[in-house]
């Protein structure tokens, strides 16, 4: 069989359109002087390193600054960058990528095939512990287990680079979702020569090396984080935004009152804001669902969580529908299952529970707690963890008391400031914490995967070698129906044992001001880049 170029739409990314495709004709953009876009990221980011970012934070800014094989388009689809198109052998195991020679870093050097090597060994190399590793080896690529458990060294990885422009990625059976996994963060290329010489320091304004659009200029701790423009970008031709500035404002009351103050062009907002902001000002909420699942997740390894029927009997005694309709009301769906029902290719089957009234999930939850061993002679006590933010102590006060009226458990409330919660939860410092999950691309994988025994972001660590077996499987099914059999089966085991308590899907809900074009509404991954945005004069 012969070997054949993908090329998807190659020519047109060749032959760049004008600046006026991008920008409808006619339309009055504000001074270059002016295109700044300020938008509101909720926390400090635990870091803005490609290969180590393992939360929304530092995603926003890691998407700016740096770019890999593939982007996404404003309906969430695929679009080639950093590549120009690949070559997949008849095995469907090989894939040669021709890469961009235009393509260069912040400091002007060519971006090469050997950085995206580098930057794949570094994601899996166990001595830089990074949390993502995981997902190396979700891409299939050969040996990246060995190489994540530190049984094979990082230049065993089927990675290599045939030439400075071309990018050879082997697999150990076909994935059906690879091409997908490549625009992610995890996969973009890494300045070696830069990393080297500042070690960790690396990404910090003065020393970061960067490929995308934008280049950090400025880091306030806790405060805000400025980038620019980086002129040796393959496509600043067609960027219009100059200067981007991310603010770290963890109230969503003080972000609100910054927003309409004019001093942010686009952030969240209080939930109480909602009704008002869809009656007054309707142009300025964006609203659309979300490849995002908000859940409990529970420490199966600390007493009384390494005990199904605790965990079972928690779940089930959540009131999902009060906590969407009554405290949250802005379209979020009530979620019983960890794979949101809008996945592409993915038919969600209902678990047993949700097919359950909510009289009798609290009888059964009662039944499941009293064969557990507890009950009114010996209450159950448990620490409920989330991360500062007004809505999540808002879930959190509901569910403690639907937790003590319907169980008689009785939770104390623990906030911790985000970075510190992600420590918490990465070192197992926790009994039951709110936790919620972003699809890194559009297959059921990117949620099922998480709860796997060897994923870093299996927070709980729940360990179920069937679940694991359904997973592996899975991965090596080239049957779209097999793989969705498979997937609910898996979905049916996290209903039955509950390592986690799903809460609800989300819905996108942010505030954005009128004057910012070029949004992608309808990407549900809610990946926004800067480069594709534009202000044009009220």
């Amino acid at each position: 069989m012969k070997r054949t170029l993908i090329a998807g739409t190659v020519a047109a990314l060749i032959s760049l359109p004008a600046l006026a495709a991008q920008v409808p004709a006619g339309t009055q953009l504000l001074p270059a002087a002016q295109q700044t876009f300020v938008r509101n990221i909720g926390t400090e980011p635990a870091s803005i390193d490609p290969q180590m970012v393992e939360e929304s934070a530092g995603s926003d800014i890691v998407n700016d600054l740096f770019e890999g094989l593939y982007t996404l388009d404003e309906n969430g689809k695929l679009k080639l960058a950093g590549a120009l198109g690949y070559e997949l052998d008849p095995t469907g195991t090989v894939y040669t990528f021709k890469l961009r020679p235009d393509a260069k870093w912040s400091n002007g050097e060519p971006v090469t095939a050997a950085d995206y090597v580098y930057g794949w060994q570094r994601a899996a190399d166990p001595k830089n512990a990074s949390n993502y590793a995981w997902f190396i080896e979700l891409t299939g690529v050969t040996h990246a287990s060995e190489v994540v458990q530190g049984k094979a060294k990082p230049d065993a990885l089927g990675i290599k680079a045939l030439d400075s422009h071309t990018l050879q990625i082997t697999l150990k059976n076909p994935v059906p979702f690879f091409l997908k996994t490549l625009s992610h963060y995890t996969t973009f290329p890494a300045p070696k020569a830069t990393i080297e010489k500042y070690g960790s320091d690396w990404v910090k304004p003065g020393n970061i090396v960067s490929n995308g659009a934008f280049v950090l200029k400025e880091w306030t701790p806790n405060e805000r984080l400025i980038s620019e423009r980086n002129p040796h970008y393959w496509d600043n031709a067609h960027t219009v935004i100059n200067k981007v500035v991310y603010l770290e404002i963890v109230s969503e009351t003080a972000a609100f009152n910054r927003y309409r103050a004019s001093e942010l062009h686009y952030t969240t907002y209080p939930l109480e804001q909602y009704k008002q902001i869809k009656s007054q000002s309707p142009e300025e909420l964006v609203s659309a669902p979300l490849l995002s699942t908000y859940y409990y997740v529970f420490n199966t390894q600390r007493k009384p969580f390494d005990n199904p029927k605790v965990r079972k009997a928690l779940s089930l005694a959540i009131d999902r529908d009060t906590i969407t309709e009554k405290i949250l009301g802005q379209g979020q769906l009530s979620a019983f299952s960890l794979t949101p029902p809008s996945v592409d290719g993915f038919e969600l089957k209902q678990p047993a529970s949700e097919l359950m009234s909510k009289e009798e999930r609290i009888k059964a939850a009662k039944a499941l707690l009293a064969e557990a061993g507890y009950g009114p002679n010996k209450p159950l006590d448990v620490d409920i963890l989330y991360n500062t933010n007004e809505g999540h102590k808002k879930i959190a006060l509901a569910i403690a008391s639907m937790w003590k009226h319907n169980l008689g458990v009785k939770a104390e409330l623990n906030n911790m400031e985000w970075k510190t919660m992600v420590s918490a939860l990465n070192e197992g410092d926790f009994g039951v914490s709110r936790y919620a999950w972003n699809g890194d691309y559009n297959d059921a994988s990117t949620f099922l995967d998480i709860m796997t025994s060897s994923s870093s972001a299996n927070s709980g660590k729940w360990v179920n070698k069937q679940y694991d077996a359904l997973l592996a499987k899975a991965h090596d099914s080239q049957d779209a129906a097999e793989r969705n059999h498979l997937y609910q089966q898996a979905e049916a085991l996290i209903d039955a044992e509950a390592p986690i308590a799903p809460v609800y899907f989300y819905v996108k809900s942010r505030l954005l001001k009128p004057f910012v074009k070029g949004y992608p509404y309808h990407n549900p991954q809610e990946l926004v880049y800067s480069k594709d945005l534009y202000l044009t004069a009220q």
